[in-house]
C-alpha cells in the first residue's frame, strides 16, 4: 500500500480542528509540530475533491499554508519521532514503546505499543479518553469489540483489565499487521483476535458486552446502526474520535434508536460518549 504525506504550516491552536477534518477524509497518523502538521492517507482513498476541501480549509484559517503533498512508499512513518516518544501514565495504564527501558510503576498495567503506521499510541486525546473509559468500566469476563483497531491498543487494554475475548478489526492491512505484532508483544494472543475488514467481519460474533469505536464522526454516523445491533442488551458502546462540535449531531442520530447517553468525558476539544440500550 502506498501513502500520501501532507504537510501544512499551521498554528498549534488550530491543529486539533484540522486533524478532525482530515480524519473525515480518511487521513490518520498525525505528527504535530510547532506551527506544522503532518498527516498521512492511503493513496487510493485520496481524490481531487479531498484536495479542494483541504485548500478551502487552509484558506479559512489565519496564517495557514499548504506546504507539500507527496508520495510516500510504505515505510515506518513514525521513525522520525519514535526515538523521542516517552512512556506515559493514563489512568491505571502505563503505555510505552518496546524500545523504552523505563521501569513502570508497580501499580500500573503495562501496555507496550509500537505504533508504526497505525493510529493509537496514547498520544492523542481520543486514545487517552478511551483508555480511561476502559479503566472505569468493568471488563471482567466481557466480550469486546474494538472497531477500527489501529495499533490494537484498546483491544489489548480491555483484555489486560480482564476481558474474556476481544476482536479488533481494521480495513488497513498494515494496521492489522501492526496490531497483530502488538498483541504478541503484550502476550494476549489467546484472547485478542485482529481481523482485516469492517463490521461484516464480526456480524456472526454478536452480541458484544463492550464496543469501543474510536473512529470519526462520519464513520460513526454511517455504522451506528450496526454497532447498536452488535451490542448486547446490557452492553456499553463507547464512541470517540469526536469533537465537541460533533456532539449535537451524534446525539441527534442516537435519538433514532432505543439508547441513551449515560456518560460523557472531555479532553481538549475531544469527547467520548458512553451509550447504553434502554431496557
Amino acid at each position: 500500500m502506498n501513502y500520501l504525506k501532507l504537510i501544512i504550516e499551521l498554528s498549534e491552536h488550530y491543529q486539533e480542528h484540522v486533524i478532525a477534518e482530515l480524519m473525515d477524509m480518511d487521513f490518520y497518523g498525525f505528527e504535530q509540530q510547532k506551527n506544522r502538521l503532518i498527516a498521512y492517507v492511503e493513496k487510493p482513498r485520496f481524490n481531487d475533491s479531498h484536495r479542494e476541501e483541504i485548500e478551502q480549509l487552509i484558506a479559512a484559517l489565519p496564517d495557514a499554508s499548504f506546504v507539500e503533498l507527496s508520495d510516500l512508499e510504505e515505510e515506518n512513518w513514525n521513525a522520525t519521532w519514535e526515538e523521542s516518544i516517552q512512556p506515559q501514565v493514563i489512568g491505571s495504564f502505563y503505555v510505552r514503546p518496546t524500545w523504552s527501558t523505563a521501569e513502570p510503576p508497580e501499580d500500573k498495567v503495562v501496555l507496550e505499543i509500537d505504533p508504526k503506521m497505525s493510529f493509537g499510541t496514547g498520544y492523542h486525546a481520543t486514545t487517552r479518553l478511551m483508555l480511561r473509559q476502559i479503566d472505569r468500566l468493568d471488563c471482567s469476563n466481557k466480550r469486546v469489540l474494538d472497531a477500527g483497531t489501529g495499533t490494537g491498543i484498546l483491544a489489548i487494554a480491555s483484555c489486560k483489565k480482564g476481558a474474556k475475548h476481544a476482536i479488533g478489526f481494521d480495513f488497513d492491512p498494515w494496521c492489522k499487521r501492526n496490531a497483530d505484532e502488538n498483541v504478541l508483544i503484550n502476550q494476549v494472543q489467546s484472547r485478542v483476535e485482529i481481523r482485516l475488514g469492517g463490521f461484516e467481519q464480526v456480524e456472526d460474533e454478536k452480541p458484544f458486552d463492550l464496543i469501543f469505536a474510536n473512529i470519526n464522526r462520519n464513520v460513526i454516523l454511517e455504522f451506528l446502526n450496526q454497532m447498536i445491533d452488535l451490542l448486547a442488551d446490557d452492553g456499553i458502546l463507547s464512541l470517540s474520535g469526536l469533537l465537541d462540535s460533533d456532539e449535537s449531531r451524534i446525539r441527534e442520530e442516537l435519538e433514532k434508536y432505543p439508547v441513551s447517553v449515560t456518560h460523557l468525558e472531555r479532553e481538549e476539544e475531544w469527547i467520548m460518549l458512553q451509550v447504553e440500550k434502554e431496557n
